[in-house]
């Protein structure tokens, strides 16, 4: 029986295109069952691996079977021009040999062996590749400020590839295409500082993030909490709080309404991003159920007077409106201005809300930090807490022990090591937060960007800035020991900004 399973061999090896297909074919196919075999006892596919198993082994497979084709038919014409077949008649040769059939018995176990090893060790590569540690620390120069943003975030323990490729083989070779422009800027140091924002790329939100979050689901109004503190000597908190209209479907009329409306069922939001942050908006048009129900051009744009007046439109495409819209760091997320960063850090507890003048003294010391060597960091913010309180008023400096300004300066420390990379030129604000619109006073970003009443519709109408649309104020910059006590009981920090 060994003797007749040989001796179709010679077949496989009639010259070297034969031997070469046979050789491609068998690993491939091997390596392709392996991975089906992974994925069927896996709660899901991992991206990469399916990729590998169902994309690049199939095709690698398909490659082996038409080499082996063509070998076949140079085989065929060569023996119609009579020459020999040195290949078949070495291996016939060698069968006459008992020890040569015992070696390529060995051979043969020993190959299966090696592709059972090479595939189990490829599967552990290709499941390193999906793991948190492999996205922020192979490249860990340029990826720092996005790693250490993931360990701190709600997300921490959704890998990035969850996110950032999700199921499915096709994304997945995308992501590694991509990948591979990425490694090359990586060496040749072409990379972008700091890394763009957003990732235009991104699969779309309601493939990624619907898979744990349900904007359809009826969520109502919820209580927002917003904790800011004084630059006066008590560093006095003050409380806002908002009743937000989050909506969602109604579970009695069916309809949408709250800020979720935006993402509804029967309701498309499609814009123009005029620029690459996606920060300035160009025509808003509105479809309901496939119809377009609304279409708004922002200022000093005429559509029909004066089309050429528009903002240069050139090149870009409309997009419609998902979550990441608004929610655009989710996971990657950084204080947008020293006094929000200080501001969190008095909320968590990291700064001593009992230290004088320690909230303008720490707003103080970050302002003026944008570009100090992070290996520095903690000896800076040191003597600049400690030249802030003895130029500071009254009795602060007395009263602000050497123990307490160490304690601070290691908070104040942190804040900025979370928030301020020199070597990827990210300081504050580089990533603005689109949930909302809480930076700085002139800030127009956010829901501003379309809620400005500068785009108008052909009837007058303007997308409106009505507060009331997405929020109504409970309290407004009061003391938490001024609210009311229903609200009072509901307070929590918010340490989410």
């Amino acid at each position: 029986m060994l003797r007749s399973l040989f001796s179709c061999l010679p077949k496989f090896w009639a010259n070297w295109m034969t031997l070469l297909g046979t050789a491609v074919a068998t690993v491939a196919g091997c390596a392709a069952l392996f991975g089906v075999v992974s994925a069927a006892v896996q709660d899901w596919p991992r991206p990469y691996s399916a990729a590998i198993t169902f994309l690049v082994m199939p095709m690698v497979l398909v490659f082996g079977l038409l080499i082996m084709l063509a070998g076949f038919i140079w085989e065929k014409n060569r023996k119609k021009d009579g020459n020999p077949d040195p290949i078949r008649a070495a291996f016939q040769a060698a069968m006459q040999d008992k020890r040569a059939r015992r070696l390529i018995l060995f051979v043969g176990l020993a190959t299966l062996v090696n592709i059972v090893i090479i595939a189990a060790a490829g599967t552990a590569g290709l499941s390193y590749m999906d793991t948190p540690v492999f996205c922020g620390e192979m490249c860990h120069k340029v990826m720092q400020p996005e790693y250490d943003t993931y360990k701190a975030s709600p997300h921490a323990r959704v890998a990035c590839v969850r996110c950032h490729i999700g199921p499915g083989a096709s994304w997945a070779v995308k992501a590694k295409v991509d990948g591979l422009r990425q490694v090359v800027a990586m060496f040749t140091g072409s990379y972008s500082t700091p890394i763009p924002s957003p990732v235009h790329t991104l699969r779309p939100a309601r493939y990624i993030c619907e898979e744990c979050h349900w904007p359809a689901n009826f969520h109502g109004n919820d209580i927002k909490f917003f904790t800011k503190y004084g630059d006066d000597e008590a560093n006095s908190p003050e409380v806002t709080a908002l009743s937000m209209r989050i909506g969602g479907q109604d579970p009695v009329t069916g309809e949408f309404r709250g800020i979720h409306w935006h993402v509804s069922q029967d309701i498309e939001v499609r814009y123009e991003p005029l620029d690459e942050k996606r920060e300035r908006i160009g025509m808003v048009q509105v479809y309901e159920k496939g119809e377009l129900k609304a279409e708004y051009l922002p200022e000093n744009s005429d559509a029909e007077d004066a089309p050429a007046d528009r903002p240069n439109t050139d090149g870009v495409e409309f997009r419609t409106m998902d979550c990441v819209d608004c929610h655009n760091r989710p996971t990657h997320v950084f204080d947008q201005t020293p006094r929000m960063a200080v501001d969190r850090a008095f909320l968590e507890g990291s700064l001593d809300a009992s230290v004088p003048f320690l909230h303008k003294a720490a707003v103080q010391v970050l302002a003026g930090a944008d570009n100090i060597d992070r290996d520095s960091a903690g000896q800076y913010f040191v003597e600049k807490l400690k030249a802030a309180f003895a130029s500071g008023e009254g009795e602060q400096q007395e009263r602000a022990t050497e123990e307490q300004i160490g304690r601070a300066a290691s908070a104040v420390t942190d804040l900025y090591l979370r928030n301020v990379y020199p070597h990827m030129k990210l300081t504050w604000g580089t990533h603005p937060n689109h949930l909302g619109h809480r930076g700085e006073e002139k800030d127009m970003r956010g829901c501003f960007r379309c809620h400005n009443e500068k785009h108008t519709a052909r009837d007058g109408k303007t997308i409106s800035m009505d507060c009331e649309l997405c929020h109504s104020f409970v309290a407004e910059e009061d003391s938490p020991d001024e609210l009311y006590d229903v609200v009072k009981d509901l307070y929590r920090p918010d340490y989410s900004k």
